[in-house]
Order: C-alpha cells, then sequence, then structure tokens
C-alpha cells in the first residue's frame, strides 16, 4: 500500500514536471537580419505638423462688409491670386476724384505752356497801337502849345495841362507795349515748376487711393492650399478687432515644429536623424532630419493628455524636414519626434526638395576626401567648400556656427589620421553651384574655399 502511494506521488510529480515543460514560453532563435537596426533615440519631443513655414492667417488690411469670397478649402492658389474681397465704394469714389484731379492739372500745365490765345496777342497788339496813336498826336499838341507858351500867347496852366496829357499818353503808350509783350511771353520756369508739382501731388493722390483700395483685396501671400474659408460674403470686418478670414500653408513640404525640454537642449543636433510616430498612424514610422534649431527659447504650446505634464517649463522650436514621401501627415496633427543620435550634413533646400537624388558628377580637379566618425552616420555624396581647417573642435564648431548665421550650410569633419578638424560647407549638386557659393563666401569674408567631391559623415 505504502508502495502504491509512492509511486503515485511519483507519476504526479513527473506529470506536473511535463505540464511546466509544455508550458514554458518559447525562445525564439536569433535570426542575423541584414537590415540596420534602427538607432537609438537619444530625446523625444512632441510637435506638430505644419508645410514649408507656419500657417498663415490671412486678414484685411481695410474696414468693411466681405464682398466676395473667391476660393473654397482645399483650393490650391498661386503667390497673388485674389482670394477675398472688402466692399470700399467710398475709396472707389476718391480715386475717381483724384484722377479728375491730375486731369485738370494737366490741362492747366498745356495752357501755361500754350501762352495766350491769338485773339488776346491782337487785342494787346491793337492797344499798343491805339497808345502810340494817342502819344504821337499828345506829342504834337505839345509842341504847338511850347512855341506859343515862349511867345506868351497862352497862360502856364494852359501850357502845364498840355504837359499832364502828353505824360499821360506815353505812359499809357508802355504800358500797352508791356502788356503786348506779356501776351507774347513763354511761362517762366518758376510756374512751369509749379504746375508740374501740382500734377504730382494729384498723381500721388491717386496712388494713395489706388494703394488703399488694393488693402480691400486679400490675396495669396505664397503659392499654397487653402486650408480654411472663416468668413462669408456679408460679414463685417474690422481692423480695431481682427479675425482671420482664411488660413493658408504651402503644402508641398512637410515639416514638424518640435519643442525640445528646456532639460534636452544640449542633445539636439543640426542634421540629426529623426523618427516621427503619430496616435492615428499606429505602427508607422516617419523618417525625417533636423534642418532648423531656433535661437531662442519659447512657452510650450503643445500639451498632451498627461496629467503629469509639465507646462510650466521652457522649450526650444526644433524644425524637423520629413522626406517627401511622407504627405500623407495632415497640418496640425500632434505628433512625437524622436531624435536619434545619428547626425548628417544638412543639405541646401533646393537639394532638399528634389523629387529623388541625383548623381553628382565630380571634377577631375577636385580631392576626394573620406571622415569616419564613432557614431554610424548616413553617407551623402556631393560637392563641398572646405572654409577651414582646425586643431581644436571648439574652434571649427564656432567657425561653423558663424557660416550658419549667415545661411551657409556649415558642418564640422573630420578624416581617419587627420588631427584637423575641417570646416566644410555643402554639400551641393554640381561645380557651377559649388563655385557660385565659392564666391559668396569670399565676398563674405571667409577667403577663397577649397572645392571636393563628397561622401562624408560628421562627428
Amino acid at each position: 500500500m505504502r508502495r502504491v502511494a509512492k509511486i503515485t506521488i511519483a507519476g504526479l510529480f513527473l506529470l506536473v514536471v511535463l505540464v511546466v515543460w509544455w508550458k514554458r514560453p518559447l525562445t525564439p532563435e536569433k535570426v542575423e537580419s541584414g537590415e540596420r537596426s534602427t538607432p537609438a533615440a537619444v530625446l523625444a519631443a512632441q510637435g506638430r505638423v505644419e508645410g514649408r513655414e507656419e500657417t498663415i492667417s490671412l486678414g484685411s488690411s481695410a474696414d468693411g462688409v466681405v464682398k466676395e469670397v473667391l476660393v473654397k478649402d482645399g483650393q490650391r492658389v498661386s503667390k497673388g491670386t485674389l482670394l477675398a474681397r472688402i466692399e470700399c465704394g467710398d475709396i472707389s469714389a476718391e480715386i475717381d476724384l483724384a484722377r479728375a484731379r491730375v486731369d485738370s492739372a494737366q490741362q492747366a500745365r498745356v495752357r501755361l505752356l500754350r501762352g495766350h490765345r491769338d485773339e488776346e496777342r491782337e487785342a494787346a497788339a491793337q492797344q499798343t497801337a491805339a497808345a502810340e496813336a494817342v502819344a504821337t498826336q499828345a506829342q504834337e499838341h505839345f509842341r504847338r502849345f511850347d512855341a506859343l507858351f515862349e511867345k506868351g500867347e497862352i497862360s502856364r496852366d494852359a501850357f502845364e495841362q498840355v504837359k499832364r496829357d502828353l505824360d499821360v499818353a506815353h505812359a499809357n503808350y508802355e504800358r500797352a507795349v508791356d502788356e503786348q509783350k506779356l501776351a507774347n511771353a513763354a511761362p517762366l520756369p518758376e510756374e512751369i515748376s509749379l504746375a508740374d508739382a501740382e500734377i504730382s501731388a494729384a498723381e500721388r493722390n491717386v496712388i494713395v487711393a489706388t494703394n488703399k483700395l488694393e488693402k480691400c483685396n486679400v490675396r495669396a501671400p505664397i503659392s499654397g492650399t487653402v486650408l480654411k474659408v472663416m468668413t462669408k460674403i456679408g460679414e463685417s470686418y474690422s481692423t480695431l478687432l481682427p479675425h482671420p478670414l482664411l488660413t493658408l500653408a504651402d503644402e508641398s513640404v512637410r515639416r514638424v515644429r518640435a519643442e525640445v525640454d528646456e532639460r534636452d537642449i544640449s542633445k539636439v543636433r543640426l542634421g540629426q536623424a529623426s523618427v516621427v510616430t503619430a496616435d492615428g498612424f499606429p505602427g508607422r514610422n516617419f523618417n525625417g532630419q533636423v534642418i532648423q534649431i531656433s535661437p531662442a527659447m519659447k512657452s510650450k504650446s503643445v500639451l498632451t493628455e498627461d496629467p503629469s505634464q509639465k507646462v510650466d517649463r521652457d522649450v526650444l522650436d526644433v524644425i524637423v524636414e520629413l522626406e517627401r514621401s511622407e504627405q500623407e501627415l495632415p497640418l496640425g496633427l500632434r505628433v512625437t519626434v524622436q531624435m536619434t543620435g545619428v547626425t548628417t550634413p544638412v543639405a541646401p533646400a533646393s537639394m532638399r526638395l528634389s523629387a529623388a537624388p541625383s548623381q553628382v558628377a565630380v571634377a577631375p580637379r577636385q580631392e576626394a576626401i573620406r571622415t569616419s566618425s564613432p557614431e554610424p552616420a548616413t553617407k551623402v555624396a556631393g560637392l563641398l567648400l572646405q572654409v577651414g581647417a582646425m586643431k581644436h573642435r571648439e574652434n571649427a564648431d564656432a567657425l561653423a556656427a558663424t557660416l550658419r548665421n549667415k545661411s551657409f550650410p556649415a558642418f564640422v569633419s573630420a578624416r581617419e589620421g587627420d588631427p584637423f578638424y575641417r570646416v566644410d560647407v555643402g554639400p551641393y549638386p554640381d561645380a557651377k553651384a559649388a563655385r557660385t557659393v565659392a564666391d559668396e563666401l569670399k565676398d563674405a569674408g571667409f577667403g577663397t574655399a577649397i572645392e571636393r567631391s563628397y561622401s562624408t559623415s560628421t562627428r
């Protein structure tokens, strides 16, 4: 009986061991993969998707009632396209009045240059002839009276009266001659200048009124897509209490404006490879690169639903440009950006916007260089310009920062076995583009840059 019990206990123990072994978690065998693993993230930040720039809210520079809305949501528009119009009838009346004053001033100038009419000149000539005849008659009358006065046959009063008549006749003749000269004279330079000034003032009034009327037109400041029409015909608009009429954005590229916490700003680098995720796209990763870092801190604006989130910390705006294949992300979407330790040079805007990378020809005189880095990096081919080579990294970083402040895409690289840190600008798609930037660098005071073919990684 005891033996049966022992056998039973042993059987139960063996059964338990078998059950435990059967339900053990299976460890999958490690399989070597040829795919490169995603680099580890060094920091994460919240952000929102935007276009080439932040979304633009458009208003009007004039008060009035919305007369026309010429676009709709989702419509593509070009720069300068008329989007909406404010009713400004009073300004149209001002333009008509100003143009009428221009016409009046121009006609007055024409009359001034033309001078007196022919009839007026003829009348002046006739008056001169009549005054001359009267003066001649008065002169003959005076000679007769003068002879009689010498003989004592007339009184002095009569003689002096005849003399006064002669003086009046001469004065009238001289006045008639002056009036005839005035009728035939050309306008004075100062009179022409005054007429020109009056025309210019009237024309400026037309321009001012026209510009004021143009403020009633809402035009697209950039080429892009109308995201939302926020007004209707008949609504009033006031510049004292402005509100957006439309929102516009350039959707040709997708960028993420990420807000990096003040504790992590030392980990941000220009050219950092980044991975963007969104709750609306589970399981999807969107690749991008840090292309711009704000020079100033600001208050946090992207908030999450996490109640433990710190909202009183300042953040640094970092722009991450996504690959062209990531156009499906809607503008304004809240996303999470994970920035990795991989840093590559930021290509010029013209190269970042190209649909596909192109092969770059290398000039025969260019010197090929290779750089190495303790960190993994994506290699890029192209042309670069070497601005300087320094033994101390801090000096190279300072020069690169100065170049970036002047809008040159500068970065620091190092070759294997080379003790110098080289400050390079680029890459550029061809030798012509590189030489154009080399001239700009020289004009900016950075000396003569060395042109090289480019296959490098930064460190």
